[in-house]
């Protein structure tokens, strides 16, 4: 399609990468190690933990095959996914911190939107 999706693909798995070496050990693990949490809930959020990590890889692995074929389904599909995380994390980052930049993740899933928005505007438009 364009530099823009292959950009969308590359933020994409960029922040894959980041949240399966940087997050686990900043996140899963504290999680993992404490006693005081009920062991169910740490079962779900080791479940939670790998759902995310299976849906940024789809996202990318979705986002590299929009580069290369038009499918408007999927594209919608994928950015409204993107958008909807961005929101999500965007929110809690108001509502708990009062801040924009608590979880900075929001700008990632909020750039891959956009980058997809384009390379699909830019398309229409030819």
């Amino acid at each position: 399609m364009s530099y823009f999706m292959w950009s969308a693909a590359a933020v994409m798995g960029l922040t894959t990468g980041v949240h399966l070496l940087a997050g686990t050990s900043d996140i899963m693990t504290p999680i993992l190690n404490a006693e005081v949490i009920d062991p169910v809930i740490r079962g779900v959020a080791l479940v939670v933990w790998h759902m995310v990590s299976l849906m940024l890889a789809l996202s990318t692995i979705a986002i590299i095959y929009l580069a290369r074929v038009q499918n408007h389904a999927l594209l919608i599909l994928v950015a409204s996914l993107q958008l909807g995380f961005a929101l999500i994390f965007l929110w809690y980052n108001l509502k708990l911190f009062s801040a924009l930049f608590a979880m900075p993740q929001w700008t990632a899933f909020l750039l891959a939107a956009l980058l997809m928005s384009a390379s699909h505007f830019k398309v229409v438009r030819q």
